[in-house]
């Protein structure tokens, strides 16, 4: 904090103002932390559910891939796999977490599984269409966790310079700014008493 102290009334006033302000802008920013704190603690417990989800529905994909392959060979995977679809079609979107750009994925066109495949095929087509689908909410909440973090580091940055050293050092320079003021008064006030009492003394010498 780099200012031109006056030891004034005036210039009191306006660091007790500023004072206020701060104070008010270091309660802002506790209040912008505990909400982003709460974001990621939401963002994380939703990432592990989406994660379980994921592993349990892998695991079964794969088991079903492996009879599927047992049953008719991989020929007809390798076949399967030739037949043309649809692609899926995806865009990213931003949205604000209180103040922090993070990527929205909307899926505008999810592949067709109802034509061209074999029976067989097609249940394995559509786990893993719903699976891709799942992984694409997985990248998005990571990537929300990864810039609310940053922010959250960077607020947390601000919150302990305001208490630690902005602050303090505003509370420090009032209180020897008002003592002073205190002490030049009472200066004052004994100089005055002092020549009222020499000017008493002359006209009882008169």
């Amino acid at each position: 904090m780099s200012l031109r102290v006056r030891y004034t009334r005036g210039f009191l006033l306006d660091l007790k103002r500023r004072l206020f302000f701060v104070r008010d802008a270091h309660e802002l920013l506790e209040m912008k932390r505990d909400q982003l704190i709460r974001e990621i603690r939401g963002a994380i417990t939703r990432l592990k559910e989406i994660r379980g989800e994921v592993e349990m529905e892998v695991e079964e994909l794969y088991g079903e891939l492996a009879l599927t392959h047992a049953v008719y060979g991989s020929q007809e995977l390798v076949s399967a796999s030739w037949i043309p679809g649809e692609r899926m079609e995806v865009e990213i979107l931003p949205r604000s977490v209180m103040g922090v750009e993070v990527p929205k994925v909307k899926i505008l066109k999810a592949p067709s599984i109802e034509k061209g495949y074999p029976p067989h095929v097609a249940g394995l087509a559509r786990k893993a269409s719903n699976l891709i689908v799942k992984l694409l909410e997985i990248a998005e909440i990571e990537a929300l966790i990864e810039r609310v973090a940053e922010d959250l580091r960077l607020t947390n940055v601000r919150v302990n310079a305001l208490e630690k050293v902005v602050i303090p050092a505003y509370e420090e320079l009032i209180k020897r700014i008002g003592e002073t003021i205190e002490q030049s008064q009472l200066e004052e006030f004994m100089r005055v008493k002092l020549v009222k009492k020499a000017l008493a003394r002359r006209r009882g010498a008169v």
